[in-house]
């Protein structure tokens, strides 16, 4: 028979020290960032507050290559500053590389990396984290 009290207590262990070492470390510029081929969560800030929250299995790959080397599609935060900001692809990683800075930690499993995830944007709500109509919408609404 399976515990559900246990299972969720043990999920609730995981996240609360997840949380608190993501909260405990250190913001470093995001094209100096040495990351792991790890899963975990990262949070990037620009203009002066948190922007964005995400998760992967691997670090490295999604901030590395799709991020910083990628294209429209390859990520969300992308194709968004691109179409918000009437950018190009070359503007927007020249503008992240730049101008942003990364926290990150790396958690046991992807499974938790994308609980953590869920729970930072729910707690934060950063920008660029709301489904691209919707912020269209709070733009047009706005002028």
């Amino acid at each position: 028979m399976i515990d559900y009290q246990v299972m969720l207590d043990n999920l609730i262990c995981t996240l609360k020290r997840n949380m608190e070492l993501l909260m405990a470390s250190q913001e470093a510029p995001l094209s100096d960032v040495k990351l792991p081929k790890s899963p975990g969560v990262y949070m990037l800030f620009f203009e002066g507050k948190l922007q964005y929250v995400g998760s992967s299995g691997n670090l490295n790959e999604r901030i590395g290559t799709t991020l910083l080397r990628g294209n429209r599609k390859s990520h969300t935060l992308i194709n968004k500053l691109c179409e918000l900001r009437n950018w190009d692809v070359t503007e927007t990683l020249n503008f992240l590389k730049s101008y942003s800075k990364i926290k990150f930690i790396i958690t046991e499993t992807e499974d938790d990396a994308k609980i953590l995830e869920q729970v930072l944007i729910a707690i934060y709500h950063p920008f660029y984290n709301i489904p691209l109509r919707k912020l269209k919408k709070q733009i047009n609404h706005s002028s």
